[in-house]
């Protein structure tokens, strides 16, 4: 019998305690930012050493909603931007608004940088993620959370982008009957602690040697306005609409019931059906006072869905109250369904906001303040400090390794049937690569928020294949999209990887799931260091994934030539042209010598 000798198991290791403290370090080139403007952080060398997976980015941001017309009660009709509630993207929240993370030493030198890190964070946030790593992100990064208080009863697929009650961006009117006017006042600051999700400030526990680089600055470039902001999902026509509120029945003014509308008859007042969590107090309805609405019939299984179109202006809501446990809205004047009668029990009629729809521009901004990054400055003894320094003397180096993303960018044209897409990657130590096909389009603030002319996620409209009707994406740019994909394979170092095209075609037509795709992604998650917690998103947000090593093991990605060989043999054409996203996850290196040189090698 063969006796194992305890030091196979137990090693004894030399470990010293060491005291943390947290430091404050505001921004240097500001107080309030817009978008398009840099915030800059420097962490002095005077901290030596900073933890830098406890490190968080605070502030606030504030919504500036559009310059809303004045709202006359007495009109039928109002032109221009009238309100409706607003909300940066609900699975970043507030990681949306960076758009570029750069990091650099005292002498310039890059160790880091990201572009388009909002669409890498949306990557990483719909696969790495779960119900309670959701709820924390919305106490901290100002993300949604699925709030059951406003869930759908009518078969729509679960959201969270529609948190109604307790969205950090705005306060509700409070009371049983609601006839304030919805102002810029009614958007407040968000306070926000992100973490950044950078290969410096990752999940990796080690003490980063500020002092030896001399210190480390920090830039971030805000997003642009017309990619961040969002409708809650319950007011929008074109996202979820079997989540919108039902109508009921309506009256005209002095009228003494509610009953169905008759052809060409005309109402100033109506209710809400209870399903889709409509009842109890007006702070469940999606709209707001002076928001205009339309109402759009809907038949299961109908290839069409018809939107009233009023003969006499656009319907206003003047007040929102309650009226035997049913929402009550009552409209700034009469209206007049042109040619139709509304008669809830013959047919399904959906409430929806038209504030952006109707009108030719709809520009809010945004104002982020107060930023500030929390360190957690390590003090080791003077005693390792002497012994690294004894070492860097001698000849030695101090090696710092860490796990980063570089992003390679590639244009398609939705004509392009067959594509191949050439990355000169120069990574030698490379983990995995997602492809991320973003919608190319420039979309303006109005089309992105009302998803109206937006990517098609699901590509059947029919009840039977989508059970909410429509669902366009309002994250144009920030994900990616299948877009009728039907397979794909890698070549690279004069192989095909794998050695058998990667279906997509149930993917790219929303009906089902790939498996070798599925098992492809997951190994590339792996790889990357991603925990993939859920796939539900798998066709929200698409990629084309490639573990270049598996476990601890690296591949040297230089003088390789990798071509991705992309088919879109669908029946349907792609829709959109493609701008992809190339995210290389690699392993980074820093070399310190004991005269201050320093060396990024990648």
């Amino acid at each position: 019998m063969t006796e194992i000798e305890s030091q196979d198991y137990f090693r004894a290791m030399s470990k010293e305690p060491v005291m943390q403290k947290s430091i404050r370090i505001p921004s240097q080139n500001g107080l309030d930012y817009v978008a398009g403007q840099e915030i800059i952080i420097k962490i002095d060398p005077n901290l030596k050493y900073f933890d830098p997976s406890q490190t968080y980015l605070e502030g606030k941001v504030k919504i500036n909603a559009p310059s809303y017309t004045s709202q006359p009660f007495d009109a039928p009709s109002v032109a221009g931007a009238t309100p409706t509630r607003l909300q940066l993207d609900a699975e970043t929240g507030i990681q949306c608004l960076c758009r570029t993370i750069r990091i650099m030493d005292s002498n310039g030198v890059e160790l880091e940088s990201i572009e388009n890190y909002n669409t890498m964070v949306a990557f990483m946030y719909d696969y790495q993620t779960n119900d309670s790593m959701k709820n924390k992100r919305a106490l901290t990064e100002c993300s949604g959370f699925y709030n059951t208080d406003n869930r759908g009863t009518f078969g729509s697929t679960k959201t969270s982008g529609n948190n109604l009650e307790l969205n950090p961006f705005y306060e509700n009117e409070e009371g049983g009957t609601i006839n304030a006017s919805w102002t810029d006042a009614n958007f407040v600051d968000a306070k926000f602690c992100i973490p950044l999700n950078t290969g410096i400030f990752g999940a990796e526990s080690k003490a980063f040697p500020n002092a030896m680089l001399g210190g480390i600055q920090i830039s971030i470039l805000l997003e642009d306005t017309n990619r961040v902001f969002r409708q809650v999902d319950s007011a929008m026509r074109f996202k979820r609409l079997t989540l919108n509120p039902l109508f009921l029945d309506a009256k005209e003014n002095g009228a003494a019931t509610y009953a169905s509308v008759a052809t060409n008859g005309s109402f100033n007042t109506f209710r809400l059906q209870s399903n889709n969590s409509q009842h109890t107090e007006p702070q469940q309805c999606p709209f707001v006072i002076g928001e205009k609405l339309g109402f759009q019939r809907y038949v299961d299984g109908s290839a069409s869905v018809v939107a009233f179109q009023s003969a006499s202006g656009v319907p206003v809501i003047k007040e929102i109250s309650m009226n035997d446990d049913l929402i009550q809205i009552e409209l700034n004047a009469s209206v007049e369904i042109d040619g139709k009668g509304m008669d809830s029990s013959a047919q399904n009629i959906f409430v929806y906001s038209q504030s952006v729809q109707d009108t030719s521009s709809y520009d809010p901004t945004y104002t982020v303040s107060d930023v500030n990054l929390i360190v957690q400055e390590i003090s080791p003894s003077s005693k390792i400090e002497s012994q690294m320094m004894s070492a860097l003397k001698s000849g030695g180096k101090m090696v710092y390794d860490f796990m980063s993303v570089r992003n390679y960018k590639s244009s398609q044209l939705s004509s392009d049937r067959v594509f191949n897409m050439r990355l000169p990657l120069m990574e030698s130590k490379a983990k995995a690569i997602f492809s991320i096909p973003t919608d190319a389009t420039v979309y303006t603030s109005k089309q992105n928020i009302n998803a109206s002319e937006t990517y098609k996620v699901a590509v059947n409209d029919q009840r039977t294949a989508n059970p909410d009707y429509y669902l366009r994406s309002n994250r144009s740019g920030l994900v990616g999209i299948c877009d009728h994909l039907s397979d794909y394979q890698w070549i690279y170092n004069g192989r095909l990887q794998p050695n058998r095209k990667v279906e997509t075609s149930k993917v790219s037509n929303s009906v089902s799931i790939n498996a070798q795709f599925i098992h492809e992604l997951d190994k590339a998650l792996s790889s990357a260091r991603i925990f993939g917690h859920s796939f539900a998103n798998f066709n929200k947000n698409f990629c084309v994934p490639r573990a270049l090593a598996l476990g601890n093991g690296v591949y040297d990605a230089r003088g390789k030539d990798f071509v991705l060989q992309l088919n879109y043999n669908e029946t349907t054409a792609p829709t959109k042209n493609h701008l992809w996203m190339n995210f290389i996850y690699h392993i980074r290196t820093i070399e310190i010598e004991a005269n201050g040189n320093v060396r990024v090698i990648v």
